[in-house]
């Protein structure tokens, strides 16, 4: 069946909240090894440092052995399929129709850059206006372009630019004279929609989370839409974030809120850029540090920094 990986057995758990408990696991894993890399740089004595290597070995060991980020990327992918979760496009795709950027919108299709994709199934059902260019760091299926978001050039946006649909035919067809161009023209023009599905929580360090934020705004068209989908604990159950934190700091970056929604899993926002010079300011200090908001027990140590 196209979109959904072959993942050995023995390497997913014997239910989807095993499965689910073992991706949660991956994942601790990996801001911890943020952290203790982040330590190991700053690090000035050489005995340090060694132990500090040997603590991130130990993680890397771990994590391969639950079968690396191929694994994890492919166990996430089974957690997108409708029995195990749903694909969060199914909750943006009416939105945009309500806002009228849907199907009967006349003019060009609209511009989409997903990013994190699992799948280039992914609004397959919209390709008629919706004109997707699907990203990620450890592409799992073809049609998905290897890439890293706050890699992409900003300043590249509108100077000599193909249209979509040039840049799709020449990166799939191989008629680029080079891949790597074939692949730069895909980001040679705005976006009207930028999906942050699942993504932003994948980082380990607060501050890149919140430059993810930002470079999904500087590669937007004006009044162009940011998709956010975050699991519900970072925003109901964490010390540092919550509902109004990423109102404040996705408004303090020219975004107007235009839908936020909680399911038993997940937290879903949609905003609108209506003013683009905060972010093309470059700000040397932060001005949403990570603050202690909620002090009970028992809650997750997840934040955005801006």
């Amino acid at each position: 069946m196209s979109g959904v990986p072959t993942v050995p057995r023995e390497r997913l758990g014997k239910s989807s909240a095993e499965t689910r408990r073992r991706i949660n696991r991956f994942h601790a894993l990996i801001k911890e090894q943020t952290k203790l890399v982040a330590r190991r740089n700053k690090e000035d004595s050489v005995e340090a440092c060694v132990q500090i290597q040997e603590m991130i070995d130990r993680l890397l060991q771990e994590m391969a052995q639950m079968g690396g980020l191929d694994w994890y990327q492919k166990a996430s992918l089974l957690g997108q399929c409708k029995q195990r979760g749903g694909d969060t496009s199914r909750w943006l795709v009416p939105k945009l129709n309500e806002l009228g950027f849907g199907k009967d919108r006349k003019g060009t299709r609209l511009r989409l850059l997903d990013v994190g994709a699992l799948s280039s199934s992914n609004y397959v059902k919209e390709r008629q206006w919706i004109d997707v260019v699907p990203i990620d760091l450890n592409p799992q299926e073809p049609g998905i372009h290897k890439q890293d978001l706050l890699d992409i050039d900003p300043t590249n946006l509108l100077s000599g630019a193909l249209s979509a649909d040039r840049a799709n035919t020449a990166v799939e067809s191989g008629d680029s004279e080079d891949e790597d161009d074939g692949i730069s023209q895909l980001f040679a023009q705005p976006f009207d929609i930028v999906c942050l599905s699942l993504v932003i929580n994948f980082i380990g360090d607060p501050v890149r989370r919140g430059d993810m934020l930002k470079q999904a705004g500087r590669l937007l068209d004006a009044g162009g839409l940011m998709f956010v989908v975050l699991p519900l604990p970072c925003i109901t159950n964490s010390r540092y974030f919550d509902d109004e934190r990423l109102l404040a700091i996705a408004q303090h970056m020219g975004f107007k809120q235009l839908h936020a929604h909680h399911t038993a899993k997940l937290a879903y926002y949609l905003y609108r850029l209506e003013s683009a010079g905060l972010l093309a300011e470059t700000q040397s200090e932060l001005r949403f540090k990570k603050q202690l908001l909620h002090p009970e027990a028992g809650r997750n140590n997840f934040s955005i920094a801006v």
